[in-house]
Parts: C-alpha cells; sequence; structure tokens
C-alpha cells in the first residue's frame, strides 16, 4: 500500500479532480462534525490520519481540527505526503510523521482525540480494515473519542466507483469499507461506546465530479455561481429520510470508556 501512495504523491498535481468550491465544502462539513462530536471534550492531544489533503489539497482540515490542543500530530504512510503536509502547515505547533496506520507509532493511551477520515477504506480487505481499527482504538486514551469515516458501501454509486478507481485514470484506489451497522459494531467489540452515526457530502460522488470539472472547464471563473448551485442542491438531498443512502461517506464516533 506504501508504494501506491508513494506514487501518488509523486503526481504533479494528485489532488486535480477537485474544484475548489467543492473541496471547500468537504473541509466545512468535516469540521462542523468533529466540532458538534467533540463540544464536550475539549481534546489536548489529538492525531489525525492521512495526510492527503493538507499536502496537496485545500479540503484540508488537520490545521483546524482542535484549536487550542497542546499536541495536535498527522500522520501518513507516505513520506512525500508527510512532507508536503508540513511545508504547508500555516504555524509551529503541529507534528508529522510517516506512519503506517496498522502499526501505529505511539504508546497505548496517546491522545484525547483521534480523527480518522477515509483512510482505513483503502485497504484491499475488510480483515485489514478491522485491523487497523484496533490499532486506532488502542491510541485513544480512556474517556477519549475515536471518529471514522469511511467510504458509503450503501450509496449506490459506491461499487461503480469502486470499480473505476482500480483503472489508471483514477487518482486513487478505493478498498474495502464497512456499512456503519458494522463500523459500529466492531467498534464495540473493540470496547469502544459507539456515541453517534452521520454520513457526510451528498454529491452524487463521480457524476458529480465529472460535472464540476466540465463547468470549470466551459465557464471558468464564471462556473462558481452554478457549482455552488449544484452544491446546495445536494445539501438539501441530505437531509431526506435517504440520506444513509446518498453520502458518500459515513462517520462514526465512539468513546473509550474510563477504567
Amino acid at each position: 500500500m506504501k508504494e501506491s501512495w508513494d506514487s501518488v504523491a509523486a503526481k504533479p498535481a494528485p489532488a486535480w479532480y477537485l474544484d475548489q468550491i467543492v473541496a471547500e465544502q468537504k473541509r466545512k462539513v468535516h469540521l462542523a462534525l468533529v466540532q458538534r462530536w467533540t463540544q464536550d471534550l475539549n481534546p489536548r492531544t489529538v492525531l489525525k490520519t492521512d495526510l492527503f489533503e493538507e499536502a496537496f489539497g485545500t479540503d484540508h482540515v488537520l490545521f483546524d481540527l482542535a484549536p487550542g490542543a497542546d499536541l495536535v500530530v498527522g500522520i501518513d504512510v507516505a513520506q512525500a505526503t508527510v512532507f508536503g503536509a508540513r511545508q504547508r502547515s500555516p504555524q509551529t505547533g503541529f507534528s508529522f510523521l510517516a506512519s503506517d496506520v496498522q502499526n501505529l507509532a505511539f504508546r497505548s493511551g496517546s491522545f484525547d482525540l483521534v480523527f480518522s477520515n477515509s483512510t482505513l477504506d483503502h485497504f484491499d480487505t475488510r480483515a485489514e480494515l478491522r485491523a487497523s481499527l484496533q490499532e486506532l482504538v488502542r491510541t485513544v486514551r480512556p474517556g477519549g473519542l475515536l471518529i471514522v469515516t469511511l467510504d458509503n458501501p450503501w450509496n449506490p454509486l459506491y461499487p461503480a466507483l469502486r470499480w473505476w478507481s482500480r483503472r489508471a485514470a483514477s487518482p486513487f484506489v478505493l478498498g474495502a469499507s464497512a456499512s456503519s451497522s458494522d463500523l459500529s459494531r466492531w467498534l464495540e467489540e473493540c470496547g469502544m461506546e459507539v456515541m453517534a452515526r452521520d454520513w457526510l457530502i451528498h454529491n452524487p460522488r463521480g457524476l458529480s465530479t465529472v460535472l464540476f470539472l466540465g463547468l470549470r472547464r466551459l465557464l471558468g471563473s464564471y462556473a462558481d455561481l452554478p457549482i455552488r448551485g449544484f452544491l446546495s442542491l445536494f445539501a438539501a438531498i441530505g437531509k431526506l429520510p435517504s440520506r444513509r443512502f446518498t453520502g458518500c461517506f459515513l462517520a462514526v464516533c465512539a468513546r473509550k470508556p474510563r477504567t
């Protein structure tokens, strides 16, 4: 897996597929989710897995994830991605480390908050996903929170997108994922208490990417208005009872019980 992400990081513009307005929407949605679920925690030590957004995109969340925290660590399996994130860090106070999520280089109970956004859904098998989930749980302190997002396998576009991602034109490969109920059950089997679940980003993934790229190429800066209009429409769809099927990502928040 490391070799594939090294090759992604070596590309001139790895995040070419994500329009800046869409990236900002993604960033705001993820930050709002974390802020809502951690409002009673006030984390002092924070870990975020996957630095792709911080290194290459405008959908980064690490730099605003936990204002006031004493230690904020970002990790990625690819050294070039870690270097890119460190170079784009707006200020001191952040630590960056090349580390495999399957074997984290931290002591047990190191973090008040662990945020793993669309990291575990790039493994080939669900067994690897579950093993990495256990490793994340290990690093959470008693009383701390783990927030995990994955590709939503209930989204009807997901199978086709996963198939396409294994072709040469894809920026990266989508791996195995899990339903919200499976992820919740696995966390409970690890001794965690599931606190909340949600589904994020209701743009028709893949199709909306092609649409937005086409609008941007055709209209240039004048594409801002129609892109924002489509995003507002998709956000409204996300308020319907069918949201667990339209969300691009699922999210689960779990707390480690105090001993």
